[in-house]
C-alpha cells in the first residue's frame, strides 16, 4: 500500500509574528495620527492605572478623543479586565465540544485512553500560560513580577504614605512601603505608581490569551478538516494507509453541531476582540519599550509551550501538541 503522510492542522511558527506586527504598527499610529498625539503627550503626567493588578496599564488624559483611550471603555472593563476568565471559558468549552477531546459514539479502550491523554494534555498546556500569567501579573510570592520589575527599575508609589497610616499599615520607613506596595495596594492607598519600567500587563495578557486559544482552536479543528480528505490525524510522522484502522477515528463533519460550531465562534471571537485591544493598547498606552517587554514575557511562554515540542520529543512527550 502506497505511504500517506497526514499532520495535524497546526499554526505554523511565523504565525507568532502578528503580535510584533500589531504592536509596530499601533506604535507608528500613534505617533503619526494627530487624533492619537494628544493621549499620547499625557505620558508626562500620568493618571492611576485602571487595571492594577497589570501593574498600572493605562496613562490617559482627562479627555481622551478616542472611545478605546477611555479607562471606562465597556471593552476595557468587562473584557479585558476579566480576560482570563474569558480565555478560560472559551478554552474549556473546547474541550467540552470538540471532537477531539469528546465524542458521543461508542469507543474502543484505546480510543478512550487517547482522548484521555489527550485532553491532560491539553489541559497541562492550558496551566503552563495561565501560571506565565498569573506569576507576571498577579504574585509571584509576593507581588507579581511586573510589580517587583517596576520597583527594583525605580518605581514606588507617591503621594500614599498618609493613606497608608490611616489603613494601619504603617510603621515602616518611606522604603519599606514602597518595596511592599504592589500596583494593587498603592491605588487603594490612594497613591500613584509611577517612575519605573512599567512591563505592560495588558500587552502580555493579551498575546498570552489569543496565543493560547488560537493554537488549540485550530489543533481541535484538526479532526473536521481532515476528515474532509478521508484521512486520520496523527503525530505528524508518516503512516501506512493499512494502520489507518488503529488511528483515532475522525468524527464526521456532521460533528459541526450546533454546540461545536457556537464554540468556536466564541473562541475565535475572544481572539478577535483580544487581538482588537491589543492593537488599541499599542495606539494608546505605554511607551515602546514596555509594550515590547510585555511582548517578550508572552511570546516567549506561548514558543516553550505550542512551538519548542515540535522539535523536542522530550517535551511533546509530556504536554503534546494541539490536535496531536
Amino acid at each position: 500500500m502506497a505511504a500517506v503522510t497526514s499532520r495535524p492542522a497546526s499554526l505554523p511558527a511565523v504565525a507568532l509574528l502578528v503580535y510584533p506586527a500589531t504592536l509596530l504598527l499601533g506604535s507608528l499610529f500613534s505617533i503619526l495620527s494627530p487624533t492619537a498625539r494628544p493621549s499620547r503627550d499625557s505620558y508626562t503626567q500620568p493618571t492611576p492605572p485602571l487595571a492594577p493588578s497589570l501593574a498600572s496599564d493605562l496613562h490617559l488624559s482627562e479627555n481622551p478623543v478616542n472611545y478605546f483611550a477611555r479607562k471606562n471603555n465597556v471593552f476595557n472593563i468587562y473584557f479585558v479586565k476579566i480576560g482570563w476568565l474569558w480565555t478560560t471559558a472559551a478554552f474549556l468549552s473546547l474541550l467540552f465540544f470538540s471532537p477531539l477531546y469528546s465524542s458521543s459514539r461508542p469507543q474502543s479502550a484505546s480510543q478512550q485512553e487517547t482522548r484521555f491523554r489527550r485532553t491532560l494534555q491539553a489541559l497541562l498546556r492550558y496551566v503552563l500560560i495561565t501560571t506565565a500569567w498569573y506569576l507576571s501579573t498577579q504574585w509571584f510570592f509576593g507581588p507579581a513580577i511586573i510589580d517587583r520589575g517596576f520597583v527594583a527599575t525605580g518605581g514606588k508609589c507617591e503621594r500614599a504614605f498618609e493613606e497608608v497610616g490611616k489603613m494601619g499599615l504603617g510603621g515602616g520607613n518611606p522604603t519599606d512601603l514602597e518595596v511592599l506596595f504592589t500596583a494593587a495596594t498603592c491605588k487603594a492607598a490612594g497613591g500613584a505608581w509611577r517612575g519605573g519600567h512599567d512591563i505592560s500587563g495588558h500587552v502580555l495578557m493579551l498575546v498570552l490569551a489569543t496565543g493560547l486559544l488560537a493554537f488549540e482552536a485550530v489543533g481541535a479543528s484538526a479532526p473536521a478538516f481532515l476528515s474532509r480528505f478521508g484521512l486520520s490525524a496523527d503525530a505528524g510522522r508518516d503512516r501506512k494507509t493499512s494502520d489507518a484502522d488503529s488511528n483515532l477515528p475522525v468524527e464526521p463533519v456532521e460533528t459541526s453541531s450546533f454546540a461545536r460550531t457556537w464554540t468556536l465562534r466564541l473562541v475565535w471571537g475572544v481572539i478577535g476582540l483580544g487581538w482588537w485591544m491589543l492593537f488599541m493598547t499599542a495606539i494608546w498606552f505605554h511607551t515602546w519599550l514596555e509594550k515590547w517587554s510585555g511582548l517578550l514575557i508572552a511570546l516567549s511562554s506561548v514558543y516553550t509551550v505550542y512551538i519548542l515540542p515540535r522539535r523536542l520529543d522530550s517535551l511533546r512527550d509530556v504536554i503534546g501538541l494541539p490536535g496531536v
